[in-house]
């Protein structure tokens, strides 16, 4: 991790307590801490409180595997218009959070004159991200079946972790980090200063601290406790706020930053997943036509945006205490479009289009949406076979009125509706998840909707012509990287200085990518921010910064 010179930061390492187990943080969520004895626990289920989050945790688990199901129903509506949907999907967001914003400020004082000078760029550059992130799930996806995409999206788990290591790496050896615990038991505000050019090493510590442009104290001094540079140190730093305190040093050494920053369950966890994906991909890997994994791969690559966006918002909210998350996701909503228009070149390619009909791609989506017009008929020669379109059939014929049901027999605004209507509420159900019990609870909840999800694009009365066999591949794909996520979840002992989403209070930031078919939060916090954005609304759109979940997983 990278700092500026005028970042002032706090301390990452503290007193080491062991994590609680999963059993234990469910138990504390539902029952209180110290858990009750069992007859306390029966008369505060019988009371409300347990048997509500309880429903909670039933209606997450159904309505999440829903708003898996109903973003791909969306996709079969709008077939040929899949640019037009991603614009969509997140232009919605855009009025409905300015009006709730114009009335937070007019009758309420939630978002306060710190928020509004929060730097407007950094909106932009979550919607840049978020924007790429959407594109290559909805355009990109559009060809890849449900069972692969849910499958797939699992990938941001150890996409972000990457991101994490080599991004958010911090500076100092473990030797820096005791001078910084120093620093904090003292009450002394300091800065991290440039990075040196050596590197800390076990044995050498190049930490050196300095008071209003003076240095005054190394790391041996200080640890050696010297009296007369102490007594200078504490007379100008201790004694006087407005001192300023600068530590520079070298960014941790590459060994000890992969031995700290994850545990090594986690990076097991991550490894099962991706050999999960990969027994997943496997008969699209071994086709000699290669169509299939060419889709599969672009809309696996959603994630790397994905963790970008997770690890940028993790550096972003370390300056502010709080961020109104409807203030958050309306500008973030407001510039994911606006990036999305500059996307078109890319969304033209992926969509097998010359740039020059995009306009009329999306008049035509929009009618389409709007009034259920048809503009691709059997006429055309297009195909209005379940398995039309990429890799290997013809073009498929528009079904915006829903009359080639083996297209699709939803018409196009029922589909976009109801996605968003089970969107909206996956992720309103999951803020309840987090506020009425824990993260962990909403960890537990979000792994069971993924095997539900897979078992429902299996069902015919769900997705019609496009129901889907659950084949061996898919099963044992399943298995391995249900395997890994528990492992990754509930069975790693988190670091010291790892960031967590098991934050004070169980507060958590939902994966950056929180959209239909991701998995929820990964290893990323932001200070007093709980819910992922509803502007990353394709996909598990992976936890994230703050506002209205947009996660399916």
């Amino acid at each position: 991790m990278s700092l500026t010179d005028e970042e002032v930061v706090t301390p990452l390492i503290k007193e080491y307590t062991p994590p609680l187990t999963l059993k234990q943080r469910i138990s504390r969520s539902i029952y209180g801490d110290p858990p009750q004895s069992l007859k306390q626990r029966f008369k505060l289920f019988v009371s409300g409180k347990a048997g509500l989050l309880a429903l909670y945790l039933i209606l997450v688990i159904l309505i999440g595997t829903g708003n898996r199901v109903t973003f791909k129903l969306m996709q079969f509506a709008l077939t040929n218009y899949s640019y037009f949907v991603s614009q969509l999907t997140t232009f919605i967001y855009v009025p409905v959070s300015f009006a709730i914003i114009w009335f937070k400020f007019s009758f309420t004082n939630d978002i306060t004159p710190e928020m509004t000078k929060f730097p407007k760029y950094r909106f932009a550059v979550m919607g840049l991200l978020d924007s790429l992130q959407g594109l290559l799930i909805t355009v990109g996806g559009n060809y890849v079946p449900g069972i692969m995409q849910s499958l797939l999206l699992q990938g941001s788990v150890p996409m972000t972790m990457l991101c994490s290591i080599l991004i958010l790496r911090p500076k100092g050896c473990l030797k820096c980090q005791k001078l910084f615990n120093i620093l904090e038991s003292e009450r002394v505000r300091y800065k991290l200063g440039s990075t040196l050019p050596a590197t800390c090493t076990d044995s050498k510590c190049l930490a050196r601290i300095s008071v209003d442009g003076r240095e005054i104290l190394g790391w041996q001094s200080l640890n050696e406790k010297n009296p007369a540079d102490l007594s200078l140190f504490y007379a100008k730093a201790s004694l006087h706020s407005a001192s300023d305190v600068q530590v520079v040093t070298s960014a941790r050494p590459w060994g000890t930053h992969l031995k700290t920053f994850y545990s090594l369950t986690q990076y097991i966890g991550a490894a099962v997943i991706l050999a999960g994906l990969v027994v997943s991909v496997w008969p699209a890997l071994s086709d000699s036509g290669g169509g299939q994994f060419q889709w599969d791969l672009i809309f696996f690559a959603a994630t790397i945006p994905t963790a970008l966006s997770a690890v940028y918002k993790e550096i972003a909210f370390r300056e502010i205490e709080d961020m109104d998350v409807w203030y958050l996701n309306g500008w973030v909503a407001l510039y994911q479009f606006y990036f999305g228009l500059f996307y078109a070149p890319l969304a033209a390619v992926m969509s097998d289009l010359a740039i020059r009909d995009i306009p009329s791609n999306l008049w035509n989506g929009f009618l389409c949406f709007l009034l259920s017009s048809n503009f691709i008929t059997p006429d055309d020669g297009c195909s209005a076979a379940s398995d039309c379109g990429p890799p290997s059939n013809p073009t498929c014929c528009d079904s915006c009125d829903g009359s080639l049901p083996n297209v699709s027999s939803l018409r196009a605004i029922y589909g976009v509706l109801l996605y968003m209507a089970f969107n909206l509420s996956y992720n309103i159900l999951l803020v309840l998840v987090i506020k009425y019990g824990s993260a962990a609870l909403m960890y537990v909840a979000s792994t069971i909707v993924l095997p539900l999800g897979l078992v429902a694009f299996t069902i015919p009365a769900l997705m019609g012509s496009h129901a889907q066999p659950f084949t061996k591949w898919n099963g044992a794909g399943l298995a391995v990287v249900l395997f890994g996520l528990v492992i990754y979840r509930f069975f790693a002992f988190k670091k010291k200085d790892q960031p967590t989403p098991f934050a004070e209070g169980d507060k958590v930031v939902l994966s950056e990518a929180s959209t239909p078919c991701s998995s929820p939060p990964t290893q990323l916090k932001a200070p007093n921010i709980q819910l992922t954005s509803p502007v990353d609304n394709q996909l598990n759109s992976s936890s994230k910064r703050g506002g209205i979940p947009t996660s399916s997983s």
